[in-house]
């Protein structure tokens, strides 16, 4: 089962501290691995270097993959494999130096470029990788060690046959069932000593557990297939594509079993020490985003630690330099709400909730007024106005009204004081069913007001009230 973030349940975590011992996904940690220096995210509490995990922990059990190592093997750059496959069996003739030495070639890019699909996924890359990769050199080197495996096993074998016949049958038994693992290792560790080390060999097995298992039935049953398909398929094809076909579904099967070898490795990349690649598909943010996500990333995580001075101290340093910016503000002003800080409340409450209502967010002001206790005293009249009508729109009509009341007294000057007394008696209309309130309302606004451009809202609300 997947390691879920130890701050967003729901979220597999794609990052793991040692020091710490927490897991965190991409919400933890925001932006691309080049957003951090050196290219290397680190812990928000202890600031170490974190592992990414994120394609092993994410990696579905081996058994569940059947269709994926089948479709891995038509990607662009196994189809290409398969095709020069293809390609030099036709360009084959007879058993001179040419066509030996082609036939070497191509087995030693094939095995060689099985050996890449080996590796890549076991450190976590899921794509195929393109033939330029295989091109590196080491094709040779590394066919040479699978022979060298070959004529290791071929004498060792040599050497028991005095032993009898029964221990031989043992030995290919082993052999058998070691296969996949000594191909597994020589791919990942590159080590001929290695992969030809019964003790490493049977480790890696016990590593693996039971699905190793499996992985060596299923690895066996695919690697029969081509031999199955040429017999049903043989008579249908002309002499000339029948070795083609051989080479190709030979080369599309093998390539189907290194998947399920690198991929089984994945399952396990942390048991068996295998350094994960890290294929980085966030985005890239450019400084300014970067530094708030990741300020609100470190509160969030803070929070849930219960540092909450440490949560403090982030967000103000970096309200400094965006002091206008939502997220950073609502963040702060919950965290004032959490810490029950009343005189910062006094005093910054209504800073803040101007700046909601300016940035045009009323409705999360009215929610943040609502969840203020004492609510904080506002003199501002245009934010007492502008709040009051989003506790309307939400039904909160008593903390509408204490708003609105007596705002004539408090600010005689308010140039909307008839909006804003149209809105205190539609409050009382629809929250307390006081229709009198309403029509004091209404007649204080047409003698004070008589000139108003909501004289028809009015004259349609008195209509109302009438019947």
């Amino acid at each position: 089962m997947a390691q879920s973030c130890n701050y967003h349940r729901r979220a597999t975590a794609e990052w793991h501290c040692a020091s710490c011992s927490r897991d965190l996904c991409r919400s933890c940690i925001p932006g691309a691995a080049a957003n951090y220096p050196g290219g290397q995210p680190d812990c928000p509490l202890c600031r170490q270097a974190l592992e990414y995990t994120g394609a092993s922990n994410s990696a579905r059990p081996f058994w569940q993959m059947g269709p994926f190592f089948f479709r891995y093997a038509l990607q662009p750059g196994p189809l290409t494999v398969i095709g020069l496959s293809a390609l030099a069996s036709l360009l084959i003739s007879g058993l001179n130096l040419v066509s030996l030495a082609m036939l070497v070639g191509a087995m030693a890019l094939v095995t060689r470029y099985n050996l890449l699909v080996i590796e890549t996924l076991a450190r976590g890359r899921l794509t195929a990788p393109p033939l330029g990769e295989a091109l590196d050199g080491r094709s040779a080197p590394m066919f040479l060690k699978v022979i060298a495996m070959m004529l290791v096993a071929g004498f060792v074998g040599y050497k028991l046959i005095p032993l009898g016949e029964r221990t031989l049958q043992l030995y290919s038994i082993a052999l058998s069932l070691l296969a996949p693992a000594a191909m597994i290792v020589l791919a990942v560790e590159g080590s001929l000593r290695a992969a030809i080390n019964p003790l490493k060999l049977f480790y890696f097995t016990v590593v693996i557990g039971w699905p190793y298992w499996l992985l060596w039935l299923a690895t066996g049953a695919v690697s029969s297939a081509p031999g199955y398909l040429i017999l049903a398929i043989g008579d249908e094809l002309p002499r000339w594509a029948i070795l083609p076909a051989i080479a190709a579904s030979t080369g599309y099967f093998y390539i189907v079993t290194s998947a399920m070898m690198g991929y089984i490795c994945l399952t396990r990349q942390k048991q068996l020490g295998i350094t994960p690649d890290m294929e980085d598909d966030s985005e890239l943010m450019d400084e300014g985003e970067f530094e708030r996500a990741r300020t609100l990333a470190e509160t969030h995580i803070l929070l849930s630690e219960g540092d909450y001075q440490g949560a403090r101290q982030a967000l103000v340093q970096t309200l400094r330099r965006y002091s206008e910016d939502p997220a950073l503000n609502e963040r702060y002003y919950r965290l004032l709400l959490a810490q029950h800080d009343t005189g910062a409340l006094r005093e910054l409450a209504p800073h803040l909730l101007e700046k909601f209502v300016r940035q045009d967010r009323a409705y999360k002001a009215a929610e943040l007024y609502i969840a203020t206790d004492p609510p904080p005293v506002i003199d501002n009249s245009r934010l007492r106005h502008a709040l009051a009508e989003a506790l309307y729109r939400q039904q909160k009509f008593r903390a509408a009204a204490r708003l609105l009341n007596n705002l004539h007294r408090d600010d005689p000057g308010y140039g909307n004081l008839d909006a804003a007394y149209l809105l205190l008696a539609r409050v009382y209309v629809d929250g307390f069913n006081r229709e009198d309130m309403a029509q004091k309302l209404l007649t204080f606004i047409r003698k004070h007001f008589p000139d108003s451009k909501l004289r028809d809202e009015i004259t349609t609300l008195q209509g109302i009230l009438a019947h």
